[in-house]
């Protein structure tokens, strides 16, 4: 099996996951607001893995050390995935008027 379609696989399994474990949330939002969250997230999702595919690319084509390449492709990714937090966690925040994130409470 490919990489890509196993992580593919993981992914939509985890947000199935979520879907079910928020169901009450959910609820709270609209259909338009559901649609805006579902498309902003399909929209950072496929910029970022833009940005990781080509940029790393671009990025690594500077050197031809192997553990220089894995270094750039560890960061460059770590700076993408919170960039893509940052940025759908704002646009989220204000399609839904504060509902979503979800803020996480601590256990104890």
């Amino acid at each position: 099996m490919n990489r890509a379609i196993l992580i593919g696989i993981i992914l939509v399994a985890y947000l199935i996951y979520v879907a079910f474990k928020h169901k009450e949330v959910w609820k709270k939002l609209t259909i338009m607001q559901t649609l805006g969250v579902l498309l902003t997230f399909i929209l950072v999702t496929g910029i970022g893995g833009t940005i990781l595919y080509y940029g790393v690319r671009f990025l690594i084509g500077f050197t031809s050390n192997e553990v220089v390449s894995i270094v750039i492709q560890f960061f460059t990714a770590i700076i993408v995935v919170i960039f893509g937090v940052v940025i759908f966690n704002n646009i989220v925040s204000n399609i839904t008027n504060g509902i979503l994130p979800i803020k996480r409470t601590p256990r104890r």
